[in-house]
């Protein structure tokens, strides 16, 4: 079994369905939407879950914005606002959460989509990348599992993409690419 926490894919389903009602908010507004609706959690806990969210691709930072006020820790606070990425998931909700959902505010963030899926085509271009470098020393299934799970999240992006900014013929080509560089011989 590998080291390290398990991954809280339930949790970070859970934030997506937050983020899918409200559009943007910072970390601790979906701490406060989460124990409202889903029930107890730790801080730490769902910080540690939208970090690994944000690497998997699952949600993405769009701004960041510093909030003067009256905090026991200073004047100023910084605000990582978190928005649904290409490889969000979904999770079954129940209809009390479903209506607690909906009376959420929702919070419209003026958001560069295309230098989003700018950032997410880099991201999978590096983990391509470093697959690549590793290709060789992996036994099939490992390999087979990698490419497939690569793939997924070139589709993913591109559906994302489609959703965000409609059709747009310079990301179809990179996203082709990247499909290209993952498996070569590929048609």
């Amino acid at each position: 079994m590998p080291k390290g926490r398990p991954l809280k894919i339930d949790i970070r389903a859970k934030i997506a369905a937050i983020l899918q009602y409200v559009g943007h908010a910072y970390g601790y507004q979906i701490y406060k939407y989460y124990k409202k609706i889903f029930g107890k959690i730790g801080l730490r806990n769902l910080y540690y879950n939208l970090k690994k969210g944000v690497e998997t691709g699952e949600f993405i930072i769009t701004t960041v914005k510093r909030e003067e006020g009256d905090y026991t820790w200073g004047r100023e606070s910084q605000h990582i606002y978190y928005s649904l990425g290409p490889n969000s998931i979904t999770y079954k909700l129940s209809e009390r959460q479903i209506w607690l959902l909906s009376q959420l505010p929702k919070k419209e963030m003026d958001v560069d989509w295309k230098k989003e899926i700018e950032n997410q085509i880099k991201q999978i271009n590096k983990r391509i990348d470093k697959f690549n470098s590793i290709k060789a020393s992996l036994l099939y299934e490992d390999k087979r599992r990698n490419e497939q799970k690569l793939i997924r999240e070139i589709e993913n992006l591109k559906d994302w993409a489609k959703q965000k900014i409609g059709k747009n013929h310079e990301i179809k080509i990179k996203l082709a690419e990247l499909r290209a560089k993952l498996n070569p011989h590929t048609p």
